[in-house]
């Protein structure tokens, strides 16, 4: 592949993503910022996304910059994630379910390098929170003969562009930083409607968000080349408050009647640590643990009774590896990934938390020197009908492409012919 083509594709695909994404449909998206999704959309996401720990040189690792330097020397790789969804939802009290919501969006475009023998950088965008929700509700007026019917519709979210770093130490120790700026907008309308008054206002608000964030991550890793291989991976973020405005609109009749000023507003993040535990066999087959922790301040989400609390994760998998090893390299022919996890969000409505419980199965294959492909299943749950919350059933599918090329090197470093 020509240089000149693959910068060409790197630059398109990273400018188009953010315009290419779309929101998931969910209904506790109306709280907080929406639903933060921690999962891995890339090779990952087979075995349950217990990434901390991975170290593959054709795939890219969000979940710590420290994997960076598992890339060979001189190699660029442009790493492109996309995921669809299909939900069905169960509300409480009801005895079945709903018709079913779709959806397929972009989730990541990455470009990787590694610059120097030790050294290797990576840069790109992704969604990091999203909202897409619709409610009719209706309340009694004081006459108690009337109800004010309300139409909720939500959709925004919150992306995350990030600069990853990262350096090897001797030949076990690895190091890598991550810095990221998070920007976006949610935008709320609610229609009070009600024919017997003449009532049919609509408000409109938007929230426009921004915030700075800080990764840090280390991999210690046995010698390759050992009938068994031992990694462990540690993670820590911090990020500042959200903060932005929030302005609203009223009209009638398709006419502004009232602009309210604008609004400073601020969502505060939590802190997060993360640690993994990879072990493999040179005959091809790994386990992977992972569990993550998210201290979050605890702050009111202006519904009735819900508040944001600590969140944590659990992640575990298994992977067979399939390609022709040698004393420097691995040349990887296909793998297949199965595993799974249990999220306990941030969100937590009447007292209790919303949890994820899911199983994910998935597989990948270079197809040739300059492309490798992975694709994987993820079928789950979310909340629970005797905690009285909604109940979602979802089954999402991933699909990650990697471009990989050899770029040229520095006078310093010595050139490839």
């Amino acid at each position: 592949m020509k240089q000149k083509y693959f910068t060409l594709c790197c630059f398109v695909l990273l400018v188009s993503v953010k315009a290419a994404a779309q929101n998931v449909s969910s209904p506790y998206s109306i709280l907080g910022i929406g639903d933060i999704e921690n999962n891995d959309f890339g090779r990952y996401s087979a075995s349950g996304s217990a990434a901390i720990s991975r170290r593959e040189p054709g795939f890219y690792n969000f979940s710590n910059p420290a994997s960076l330097t598992v890339m060979p020397y001189k190699a660029i790789n442009l790493d492109f994630g996309l995921r669809g969804r299909v939900s069905k939802f169960k509300l409480p009290g009801a005895d079945t379910l709903t018709q079913p919501t779709k959806d397929f969006i972009v989730k990541r475009v990455t470009l990787a390098f590694k610059v120097t023998p030790k050294i290797a950088f990576a840069f790109g965008i992704k969604p990091y929170s999203s909202a897409n929700y619709k409610y009719v509700t209706s309340t009694a007026l004081n006459d108690g003969n009337t109800d004010l019917v309300k139409y909720a519709d939500g959709s925004g979210g919150i992306y995350q562009s990030y600069f990853s770093l990262a350096k090897e130490f001797g030949k076990h120790l690895s190091v890598g930083g991550t810095a990221s700026w998070l920007f976006g907008s949610m935008e709320n309308t609610t229609e009070y409607y009600n024919s017997l008054i003449g009532l049919d206002v609509i408000r409109t608000e938007d929230k426009f968000y921004n915030a700075a964030g800080l990764q840090g991550g280390l991999q210690y890793y046995s010698k390759q080349g050992k009938e068994w291989m031992h990694t462990f991976g540690l993670t820590a973020s911090v990020f500042t408050k959200l903060k932005g405005q929030n302005t609203a609109t009223y009209t009638e009749s398709s006419a502004v009647i009232k602009t309210a000023d604008p609004v400073d507003i601020a969502f505060k993040l939590p802190v997060s640590i993360g640690a993994g535990y990879s072990l493999a066999n040179n005959s091809g087959i790994s386990f992977h643990l992972q569990g993550t922790y998210q201290k979050w301040p605890t702050q009111n989400l202006y519904y009735q009774n819900s508040f944001t609390k600590d969140a944590y994760t659990l992640n575990a998998g298994m992977e067979y590896s399939k390609g022709t090893r040698t004393p420097d390299y691995y040349l990887e022919k296909y793998y297949v990934g199965w595993g799974v996890k249990m999220e306990q969000s941030y969100i937590v409505v009447n007292g209790q938390h919303l949890n994820d419980y899911a199983a994910t199965f998935g597989g990948g294959k270079n197809l040739s020197r300059l492309l490798s492909a992975s694709a994987s299943v993820e079928v789950g749950k979310r909340g629970s009908a005797s905690l009285n919350q909604i109940k979602e059933n979802y089954f999402q599918f991933n699909i990650g492409f990697t471009l990989k090329d050899v770029w040229f090197g520095t006078k310093r470093f010595g050139r490839y012919n």
